[in-house]
């Protein structure tokens, strides 16, 4: 199924393909006769558990799964990495000087409350990501002044400066639009009952196990819509969740092991589905973090902070190669920067970048050199089966260049409320990734990103990557972040290890679920055949 709003299914008349004309867009759609409404879909995820189901505050893959189901955006992503209206009605106008984005809105949808949806609810959404204590989106939206609903169905950006990547920061998670009537009736416990639009809706969450969600009365495209309801299952243990999934206990698993999809992809009833994804796995160094994402940064009290020369010995003693072949059987992309091969910005962006060679000979040379007797790292890991396997892949290659790695295992939300605060040394975390570049790196470099778990600070760094925010030309964008990319791999507060290639699998008895490049399920036209 390619994303709303480029295909809607559709029923048949007088067995007849009919053209359904969605505002500006006409398709043609197919017939629907073995199709059938109704239904439960039970979906594993194999990642983190919500850490909470409020756009403005997650940091968690976990909760943008789950609300990529019942909160749609002003913008997204086709199937070819191309920018679509979702809830606009069609791409911004852009002013001569850069500084305004006027956008025109979908008439006639409503929120899962019934409320409107307005340029009022826009600028609400918006105005709350902007200023919300704690907010994730504010990085993301820092260049922007103001929001203002000219009409009821248009609303103008104003910017402080030229911000290149406007319109796909609103085709992001920063994008999603919620109720202003929730808003106010909720306030900062919006995340306990979220209400956005979406084709299906909130209906309850017991943490730690499974958020479940229904079709919704309100939704636009309503008639196309044909689960009654999708549970989202935490299976943080890999083979429970394949064992779940051969025995019909899930129908939709969005990630599976490297030792059984050989397996699976011969079983009865089940189809992979592959995914190269334009994110990241990478050890997050806690650089200066010491009291909380966006506080003053310092300099943290862990040994890879206090020494340069052991994060290179660090990073010198992973094979990243090896690393693939033994722990992913040869599957994933190995790779030391922030942005992926399978970026179509990769060719330009990593030209001429060179990656740290595996060197344990000098690795342990580097850890004499450092002074530190002794040095031990605690490497705080996502309680799921492979992110562990990893782990002790690094173990073993840190200890044999004279570097101590304690393994700290916490489940998914203690892990992000952890590095949120600062307690940790380093972290293994991910990224799922996003087609805009700046996202890949501003959130979690930049001395103002919002995601900057590691609390690194570097003004050259700051400079280069707003100046990549304003530039408009290729080459120019290109070689800000190549320079950005050198400043990285030398002070290394991300250490990046691979660039995920992730396989899932859905029972073939379903039809219409995708799992595309940012591994977020497309699963809003499913149905059972």
């Amino acid at each position: 199924m390619t994303p709303h709003p480029l295909r809607l299914a559709a029923g048949v008349l007088a067995g007849l393909l009919l053209v359904l004309v969605v505002g500006a867009d006409a398709v043609i759609a197919r017939p629907d006769r073995d199709s059938r409404n109704g239904g439960t879909l039970v979906v594993g995820m194999s990642g983190d558990d919500p850490d909470t189901l409020d756009p403005s505050l997650t940091r968690s893959f976990g909760s943008v799964e789950v609300y990529k189901a019942m909160c749609e955006r002003l913008y997204d992503y086709d199937t070819n990495v191309n920018l679509v209206p979702e809830l606009a009605k069609k791409l911004p106008t852009i002013s001569k000087d850069g500084l305004t984005y006027t956008i025109p809105l979908r008439h006639g949808v409503r929120f899962n409350d019934g409320t409107p949806f307005n340029a009022q609810a826009v600028k609400a959404t918006i105005d709350r990501d902007r200023t919300i204590p704690r907010s994730s989106r504010a990085g993301d939206y820092q260049p922007v002044v103001s929001v203002t609903a000219l009409s009821r169905y248009t609303v103008a950006i104003k910017l402080s400066s030229p911000y290149t990547p406007m319109t796909k920061v609103l085709a992001s998670a920063d994008g999603v639009m919620m109720s202003p009537t929730q808003l106010d009736k909720r306030g900062a416990d919006f995340g306990a009952d979220p209400v956005c639009v979406g084709p299906f809706m909130f209906d309850n969450r017991l943490a730690g196990y499974s958020v479940t969600v229904v079709r919704s009365p309100y939704y636009y495209h309503r008639r196309f819509v044909h689960l009654d309801k999708v549970v989202y299952m935490h299976e943080p243990d890999a083979n429970s969740a394949v064992a779940t999934l051969k025995a019909g206990g899930l129908q939709v698993l969005d990630s599976i092991p490297t030792a059984d999809i050989a397996e699976l992809q011969h079983t009865k009833g089940l189809r992979v589905m592959k995914a190269k994804s334009l994110g990241f796995v990478a050890v997050f160094v806690n650089m200066g973090n010491t009291g909380g994402i966006g506080k003053p940064y310092g300099t943290a009290d862990n040994v890879l902070a206090k020494s340069p020369k052991l994060r290179q010995a660090f990073e010198e003693a992973i094979d990243r190669n090896t690393l693939n072949r033994v722990v992913f059987g040869g599957r994933e992309s190995p790779g030391c920067t922030p942005v992926s091969p399978a970026s179509p910005k990769f060719a330009s962006f990593d030209r001429d970048i060179k990656c740290t060679k595996p060197d344990p000979a000098g690795a342990r040379k580097l850890v004499a050199a450092s002074g530190i007797a002794n040095p031990t790292v605690h490497l705080l890991t996502p309680n799921q089966s492979e992110m562990l396997r990893l782990a002790t892949f690094i173990q073993a290659e840190e200890n044999a260049v004279g570097i101590n790695v304690v393994i700290d295992s916490r489940e998914a939300a203690t892990g992000i409320q952890l590095t949120n605060q600062g307690s940790f040394d380093a972290y293994l975390g991910f990224w799922s990734g996003s087609p805009d570049t700046d996202r890949q790196f501003f959130q979690f470099l930049a001395t103002q990103g919002s995601l900057n778990r590691s609390g690194y600070s570097n003004p050259r760094l700051d400079t280069i990557l707003a100046n990549a925010r304003m530039a408009t030309k290729d080459k120019d964008i290109a070689s800000l972040y190549r320079a950005a990319q050198r400043i990285i791999l030398a002070d290394r507060p991300l250490i990046y290890l691979y660039h995920p290639v992730v396989y899932g699998a859905v029972a073939t008895n379903v039809r219409d679920v995708e799992l595309p490049f940012d591994l977020l399920l497309r699963l809003a036209f499913a149905e059972y055949r």
